[in-house]
């Protein structure tokens, strides 16, 4: 039987003072997309974890299955999840029970209060029910200092009132869960960090909203952080581990860039994010921008929401409508359906503002003419031809610089050879070396050696070191 609890109520459209298990930001319980297609009830993962009693690297795994009912969960179910921790957050961690309401939970998430949503979210919550977890080291118990070997669900039970409030009733109906001690314990020992509620409300693409819990974690040490490819698209962000590397950098390129738009992510073109290190393997770089950037950011961000807002009424975009539009969807998106309307039109093939506002909120449909090259398509070609000639520079930098290395050590050689002749062998060995010099190299000498100068030392030393090169081997023989 369910005690009774009380909570003061809160206005969660105020709350943006998150929380974040270290645990959940590792390893990910769902899945990034918005469903599984492979119909999977029970997925793996295992890497090395480095053990500091024993000082070595032991093997760890962590097992996630679904009930066969409602399956794995999904990029939706993590919010959900996440907004349980919310509402434990508000209750101040003083229990594993905690009450709430479906619509205050909605307005927690920031998902609409209709019919589809309240379904959605009951089928979430029985979802995390239905998870169990078997983990071998891969959950850490901050209290004991160790990791954990057993295993555990999300919520030990799960109450869901369809009429959360009843006229005449003795007392509202409140619906609540039980988390499970396992996680409960993680949040009593303090493994938590830090979220910003309202940004990561505001992402929407999961992979963005994976990323920024992790980067977010790891910047507390680092202003930039390295990654395995492999190991981040694979184990952190719940891509298929089928996907090769280009595949692997196309579903990470939109949360990347929704990232360096709305947050402290630094902008680098994909040929600095993404760099093949030793072994052929490829890693992901992620530099963290420093305040005075993040503030010049967000002006240049805010300006050009302004403009965008400006642009779009000029083509009778109402203005709470363009106002929308700016807030949901990426800048570049919106300036390049912006000039694909202004290009359909002025080829004499009319567009209202209906299809602007729907080419915005449905990009992926929309195919490119022939002919039609955006402003934003133009700065990445261009800014792919400035990398493509600045590696190419780097690359005869470093021919030129290992010739001059090379000629500086082969005319080290010869002067320390020199250096230890008398007169008389200097004259003797000259000799020689003009007998077997090329016939160009010796007519030359002949030419300028009455006159002398630099171009006949320049022909003397030549004809001098290339007879030292070629007869070397012999003498150290």
């Amino acid at each position: 039987m369910k005690a009774t609890t009380s909570r003061t109520a809160v206005d969660v459209t105020d709350y943006v003072d998150g929380r974040d298990e270290m645990n959940l930001i590792e390893f990910p319980l769902s899945s990034v997309a918005d469903r599984f297609l492979d119909g999977r009830k029970t997925v793996v993962f295992s890497d090395m974890v480095w053990d500091r009693d024993r000082r070595q690297h032991l093997p760890r795994e962590l097992a996630i299955s679904g009930s066969d009912r409602y399956g794995l969960p999904t990029a939706k179910d993590e919010d959900v999840l996440l907004g349980c921790l919310q509402l434990t957050r508000l209750a101040e961690f003083r229990s594993r029970e905690v009450e709430f309401s479906r619509y205050e939970l909605l307005k927690l998430l920031r998902w609409s209060d209709d019919s589809k949503s309240y379904r959605r979210l009951a089928t979430s919550l029985r979802r995390w029910k239905g998870v169990t977890l078997y983990s071998d080291r891969a959950f850490y118990d901050h209290g004991r200092k160790s990791w954990v070997n057993r295993d555990f669900g999300v919520f030990d039970n799960l109450y869901l009132y369809e009429r959360e409030t009843v006229t005449d009733a003795a007392a509202p109906a409140r619906s609540w869960f039980v988390w499970n001690e396992v996680f409960f314990d993680s949040f009593q020992a303090g493994y938590l960090k830090r979220l910003d509620w309202n940004l990561y409300c505001r992402l929407k693409d999961p992979v963005a909203k994976r990323l920024y819990r992790l980067l977010d974690k790891r910047f507390y040490h680092d202003h930039d952080v390295v990654f395995d490819l492999q190991d981040l698209a694979v184990r952190k962000i719940r891509l298929s581990p089928n996907y090769n590397t280009a595949q692997i950098k196309r579903a990470l390129a939109n949360g990347i860039r929704e990232l360096e738009t709305v947050w402290e992510l630094r902008r680098l073109p994909a040929a600095r994010r993404f760099v093949k290190g030793e072994h052929g393997r490829w890693q992901a770089v992620f530099p963290r921008q420093t305040h005075r950037q993040v503030v010049r950011e967000a002006a240049h961000v805010e300006a050009q929401q302004s403009g965008l807002a400006v642009e779009l009424a000029r083509r009778e975009v109402g203005p709470s409508m363009a106002e929308e539009l700016v807030a949901a969807h990426a800048a570049d998106s919106i300036q390049t359906m912006l000039e694909l309307f202004d290009w359909y039109n002025r080829k004499g093939q009319t567009k209202g503002a209906g299809f602007l506002v729907d080419s915005i909120r449905n990009s992926t449909k929309y195919r490119f003419p022939p002919g039609f090259e955006s402003s934003v398509q133009r700065r990445k070609r261009e800014a792919l031809v400035r990398e493509q000639d600045q590696a190419q520079q780097r690359r005869r930098a470093a021919r030129e610089q290992r010739q001059h290395e090379s000629e500086s050590a082969r005319q080290a050689a010869f002067l320390d050879f020199w250096s230890i002749l008398d007169e008389c062998a200097r004259t003797d060995f000259e000799v020689c070396a003009l007998t077997a010099a090329a016939p160009l190299k010796r007519s030359g000498y002949h030419r300028l050696r009455e006159t002398g100068g630099p171009a006949f030392e320049q022909y003397r030393q030549l004809i001098l070191r290339d007879h030292f090169e070629q007869t070397r081997p012999h003498r150290a023989a």
